[in-house]
């Protein structure tokens, strides 16, 4: 896990104010739970978000020649947690700049309402060259300024959290939130694709993409909620779905970090034996990959002979 919280910057007015976007993943590194089942992004952590964003602006204005850091916080202030399904948007101003020092203040939003607020922090602008490569610093920047391949929308949204139906252990479904769910004939869930991946290490360096299979998992484990508590609803909660077939699989748009990725599954057949199931993710409103697929319900004991004896 990278210890990056910039997915995207949206604008920037040289030397002025930032605009950045983060997409809070079930699969984050600083999570914690305050209480049980309710997993928030230490609120600590999520301050160093804003401070990026901030620190992009600063090292952009000088010319890749320095990084800051702050030395003196005069205020933090904390309003709303961030959770999985979070997209925030961090909101950065430089007030004045000294010789060797900058004097500025960061807020991130949620829903455009401000969640955690830094105010007066003094950063200490240090060489750069002695921190990174100049070089690597200013290509990193233009990756986050690149535009999307789908126009983002304007405003960080927090998405309803559909409490009631959803599944017990979201991090093992590759969905970070269900907004929808009808029982027994559609589910609609969310994951955020944030730039801490550590898939994006490799797929790809220069141009990080997500991963096609990743794409299919979260559709295919947003499926599994769906068909599991459709199998609870009818007494059969002993079993388990396990895909054993997806086709017309297509991929049609890349996704990259930033994006927020809408999972939509309707129920086809369903019987006590097998269920099928069509299922697309959606970017921005536009579709990137849709897939048919079909399950077998399995008990445990089936499940350990056919599939792992």
């Amino acid at each position: 896990m990278r210890f990056l919280f910039v997915d995207r910057i949206c604008a920037l007015e040289k030397g002025k104010r930032v605009r950045a976007i983060k997409n809070i993943s079930g699969d984050e590194g600083f999570l914690a739970e305050i209480f049980p089942g309710l997993p928030v992004l230490s609120p600590v952590i999520a301050a160093e978000a804003a401070a990026q964003a901030l620190s992009w602006l600063i090292v952009e204005a000088r010319d890749f020649a320095v990084k800051p850091l702050i030395t003196v916080l005069d205020e933090y202030v904390c309003h709303k947690h961030v959770q999985p399904g979070d997209q925030i948007a961090m909101e950065g101003e430089v007030e004045s700049f000294q010789r060797e020092s900058a004097l500025a203040h960061a807020r991130i939003l949620i829903n455009e309402t401000p969640a955690i607020e830094i105010n007066h922090g003094v950063c200490y602008l240090f060489p750069l060259s002695a921190l990174q490569d100049p070089a690597d610093a200013q290509r990193q920047f233009q990756h986050l300024c690149e535009k999307p391949f789908l126009t983002a929308p304007a405003a960080a949204q927090r998405s309803p959290l559909v409490r009631e139906g959803a599944a017990p252990n979201l991090r093992d479904s590759g969905i970070d939130r269900i907004i929808f769910y009808e029982e027994r004939q559609r589910i609609v869930g969310i994951k955020n694709i944030t730039t801490t991946a550590d898939y994006f290490n490799d797929h790809f360096p220069r141009k990080p993409l997500l991963p096609g299979v990743v794409i299919m998992d979260a559709l295919i484990g947003c499926a599994r909620i769906l068909i599991n508590r459709a199998l609870t609803a009818h007494g059969w909660e002993q079993m388990q779905a396990v895909l054993v077939r997806a086709h017309k699989v297509k991929f049609r748009r890349f996704v990259q970090p930033g994006d927020q990725l809408v999972v939509q599954v309707q129920m086809g057949e369903f019987t006590e034996q097998q269920s099928m199931v069509h299922a697309k993710a959606l970017v921005h409103d536009k579709v990137a990959a849709t897939l048919a697929a079909e399950f077998c319900h399995l008990d445990r004991d089936t499940y350990l002979k056919t599939f792992l004896s």
